[in-house]
């Protein structure tokens, strides 16, 4: 599954309507809330990487995951194996949530490439925006390691970005637009090039293991 250039796969959101989900989530049961304005609501200081996990935002959601979002998450995880032929897959037991508010601040903290935090390097990253992307507020990342040649890949709700996070730099920069974004990452390796890694992830503290930060499908 080890790929280099970034590319775009679709998903049925009527099948997997996850923003009605977060809507529901981030707005305590109304669905009035509109996920664009979360900044409106309550805005923060520009997030440094040590924060970036820490929003008001971000606590609903893993307060929430395995009642409201891990049964969907499973299916939709289950129909990418399928896409990609494999009979069983690694995959991130809980999706890591991104909040890339409006009026100038940081969905994470700084730009990075993930084997850097302890990622394996046969991971595949899946970014899925529940709202509409544009330059302002959407991933920037290099076509091949270290080309340096930096560029927002847009994505729109129903689609998801695949990439080798891993090992491509990648990050984003201030959103200067009156748009946040909200949107899920996760990743996928198969089962015969996992490496379980004991280092761990740097915010949760959790090994790259089964039944730590990943679960196989």
């Amino acid at each position: 599954m080890y790929l280099e250039v970034p590319y775009k796969i679709q998903y049925d959101t009527k099948k997997y309507d996850f923003k009605s989900i977060i809507k529901k989530i981030m707005s305590d049961d109304s669905n009035d809330i509109d996920l664009y304005d979360l900044h409106k609501i309550k805005d923060y200081d520009v997030l440094k990487r040590e924060e970036d996990q820490s929003t008001i935002w971000h606590k609903k959601y893993y307060d929430n995951f395995f009642n409201e979002i891990e049964p969907l998450y499973k299916e939709l995880i289950n129909e990418i194996k399928e896409m990609f032929g494999y009979d069983e897959i690694i995959y991130q037991k809980i999706p890591t949530f991104r909040v890339h508010l409006g009026n100038g601040n940081l969905a994470v903290g700084e730009w990075h490439k993930d084997k850097t935090y302890n990622h394996g390097t046969t991971e595949v990253n899946f970014w899925l925006p529940f709202t509409d992307t544009n330059e302002e507020n959407s991933v920037w990342m290099e076509s091949k390691e270290d080309k340096g040649d930096y560029k927002p890949y847009t994505v729109n709700y129903g689609e998801i970005l695949v990439f080798n996070g891993a090992n491509l730099t990648h990050g984003n920069k201030e959103n200067k637009s009156d748009k946040t974004r909200v949107s899920i990452d996760f990743r996928l390796v198969s089962v015969d090039k996992f490496k379980p890694n004991q280092e761990g992830s740097i915010n949760m503290n959790v090994k790259f293991d089964l039944g730590g930060y990943f679960n196989k499908l």
